[in-house]
Parts: C-alpha cells; sequence; structure tokens
C-alpha cells in the first residue's frame, strides 16, 4: 500500500555559507543502510552505526538529533524471516552501541521535542482489515507510548522549535496515492488538528526560528522514482510559511529531491537527490542550497543517502 511503501522510504564553507554542525544520514550499501555524518564542507565523514542484520537486508535510517547534539534516535531494520521490523534506537552521536528505545514492530519517523524529554513517531499497528498508521508520543526511553492522532494515515511528524506544535502528512487512506498527502498541524497533545493551508507533500521541517517549514512536495509530476504504473511522482523540495501563506518551490531538478533539513542558523537547506533506477541517473546524493533558493551544491562524494538531519550548532 501506499502508506507503507512511503514508510519503508572546503575550508570550512559550502558556496558561500559557514559549515555548522554536521549532517546525519543512512547510507545503503547494496541493501543494508547504516548512519554516518559529515561536516557541511564535505570533510570528516564518520560512521556511527553497524546495524546486526543476519539477512543482508534492512538497516538503519531516519536520524534526528539530540537537542544537544550528543545523541541520535533513528530506525532500526531488522527484517524477521522477509518481515520487516522496525523499532527507534538511540546511538551516541559519535558511534557506538545502539540500544532499542521502542518495541515496535513498526515505529518509524522519530522527532525530538526541544527540551529532549519526548519523542513522537509514526507507529503501523496491523489489523485485518487495514493496517493503522497513527502518531504516537513516548519518553525519550521510549517508555508509556501513547496515541497522539487518529482520522487518518499520519506520517512524518516534526515538533516546533518552541515544543508547542507538531507538523506532520496525512492520507485520507492507507490506499491513497502518496502525492496525495497533505500537510498538518496539532498542538503537542494531539488536539486543534488543522492543515496548513492546503499544501500538499511530506517530511516537514520547521525552520530554526519556527516561522518557515520545507517539504517534499509531488505536484509537479516530475518524473517518477520506479519502474511500476502506481510510483509516486519525483519530490521537488518547497517552502511555505507556518500560517500556511507563501508557498515556494526550490527545487527544479530531474532528480527525486527528498528529506530537506534546515541548518542551525537557517541559512540552507541540506537534501539527498537521486535517482531509484539506475538507468535515470546517479544514486542519491547529499546537497545543501540556500533556503532563499539558488544553487544546490553536493556534500562530499557519498552515494545512497538516505534521510539527511542537520545537527545543532555547535555539533564537531
Amino acid at each position: 500500500t501506499a502508506a507503507v511503501v512511503l514508510l519503508a522510504t572546503t575550508g570550512g564553507r559550502a558556496n558561500g555559507a559557514p559549515a555548522q554542525g554536521r549532517i546525519a544520514f543512512g547510507l545503503e550499501r547494496g541493501s543494508v543502510s547504516s548512519l554516518y555524518t559529515v561536516r557541511p564542507n564535505g570533510t570528516g565523514l564518520r560512521r556511527v552505526t553497524i546495524p546486526p542484520t543476519r539477512q543482508d537486508l534492512g538497516g538503519d535510517s531516519g536520524p534526528v538529533w539530540s537537542p544537544d547534539g550528543r545523541r541520535l534516535v533513528f530506525e532500526r531494520n531488522l527484517p524477521y524471516w522477509g518481515n520487516d521490523r522496525f523499532r527507534l534506537n538511540v546511538v551516541a552521536a559519535r558511534g557506538g552501541i545502539a540500544r532499542p528505545i521502542t518495541q515496535g514492530p513498526f515505529d518509524v519517523m522519530p522527532t525530538i521535542s526541544p527540551d529532549g524529554k519526548r519523542i513522537a513517531f509514526t507507529r503501523v499497528v496491523d489489523s485485518i482489515v487495514e493496517p493503522e498508521i497513527s502518531l504516537f508520543t513516548a519518553t525519550a526511553q521510549g517508555r508509556r507510548p501513547v496515541r497522539l492522532s487518529s482520522g487518518g494515515f499520519d506520517l512524518s511528524p516534526t515538533w516546533s522549535p518552541d515544543g508547542s506544535t507538531i507538523a506532520f502528512s496525512r492520507l485520507t487512506s492507507n490506499s491513497a496515492p502518496v502525492d496525495a498527502a497533505a500537510l498538518y498541524l496539532a498542538d503537542r497533545t494531539g488536539a486543534n488538528v488543522r492543515p496548513l493551508g492546503g499544501a500538499f507533500g511530506v517530511s516537514p521541517s520547521w525552520s530554526p526560528d519556527g516561522k518557515r517549514l520545507a517539504f517534499v512536495s509531488f505536484v509537479d509530476h516530475n518524473g517518477t522514482s520506479c519502474p511500476g504504473s502506481d510510483c509516486a511522482s519525483n519530490g521537488e523540495i518547497y517552502v511555505v510559511n507556518a500560517d500556511g501563506t507563501g508557498l515556494r518551490r526550490l527545487t527544479r531538478s530531474r532528480a527525486d529531491d527528498q528529506h530537506p533539513t534546515w541548518s542551525p542558523d537557517g541559512r540552507r537547506i541540506a537534501f539527498a537527490s537521486g535517482f531509484v533506477l539506475p538507468g535515470d541517473g546517479h544514486p542519491p546524493w547529499l546537497m545543501t542550497m540556500p533556503a532563499a533558493g539558488g544553487k544546490a551544491v553536493r556534500v562530499g562524494r557519498v552515494v545512497g543517502v538516505l534521510d539527511p538531519s542537520w545537527s545543532p550548532a555547535g555539533v564537531s
């Protein structure tokens, strides 16, 4: 189904902007992904996780930084007899042994509250009729999970910088195409759910000042990233004001642009950009571009990038 398939997706300067912090991301090698971090100028590539997969499948993706920059919470998929099993894990940002903080079997897309005390995430709950895809919150240790949302199929939550609001994407049904996902806002308790000005897309990301959100939109129908007839269009990066005004398209490449994340000063946006099919072009690269629009530049030389996440300021 569309929603489950989506869940399973120099010199200290780059293009004139100071290199702040580090960017975490998943990196696919064959059919397994691990977490890495790199400076925004492409130096200092560092491996963070080695997923203990036994079937040469799955791995680690979707990292998010703790507010102090010391830890990464991420999704780890350790398939069992062909079935995906996603749990949220936490690991030191400099690398080490990861430990699970949720039980799954399908917990993905974490986001950490600005005070570091809670996580929100998407949980898929199996059902005979139709799986439920809802937002949950839990303590930072994964304890006492509670349902945050109902009434739709909700994906990719992200906490606002002031901790008052969670932005997310909602599909009206499990069979709806991904390009029909709309952006919504809710209070941190799950109350006061409202659409974000009619914007359609996934993977919303707040600017550090809380005034704008970057996200991925499929409305341009800019090619597809797989050979099937029901595949989503390639994504483009957009920004919109937090009140739903000022919608603006930032990228215009043939590539599938995914998972925007803001620099700590709000001046740049990092994202993954590439092609799933080798015949269409290069595998996903890590890119950054000015948040106001402009030329995108490649970061480093890694290929197979997933789910980039820019650290807080001060991370080295």
